[in-house]
């Protein structure tokens, strides 16, 4: 019940994006930004203020993610910082931390 509630969350808020690893697949995730307290992504370094891009990914259970994987959203590529597959038994679902990655020719 949980898991088809889970895909239909993803079908309705999702957006699409693009994971290459081993396999090439499509399929929609929810991508939203990680702010600091402040509301930015910014954060104090030694020379000022600097940039810090996070973004939390919450994708479906039947696609895994690793280290290795790029995904691809909003014409941009983001690599995976971390990734653990949460919910299980209850709404499996991967949730990943993605910064950005090198952009590919």
């Amino acid at each position: 019940m949980m898991e088809r509630m889970w895909s239909d969350i993803l079908e309705r808020f999702g957006q699409e994006v693009t994971l290459r690893g081993v396999e090439t697949v499509h399929c929609k995730a929810i991508i939203q930004p990680c702010l600091e307290r402040s509301g930015e992504q910014e954060t104090p370094g030694p020379l000022g203020l600097e940039r810090r891009e996070q973004f939390r990914y919450m994708g479906p259970a039947g696609h895994p993610l690793d280290l290795d994987t790029v995904v691809e959203w909003k014409s941009r590529t983001w690599r995976v910082r971390s990734a653990h597959l949460v919910g299980e038994g209850v709404c499996p679902h991967w949730w990943a931390m993605l910064c950005p990655g090198e952009e590919t020719a």
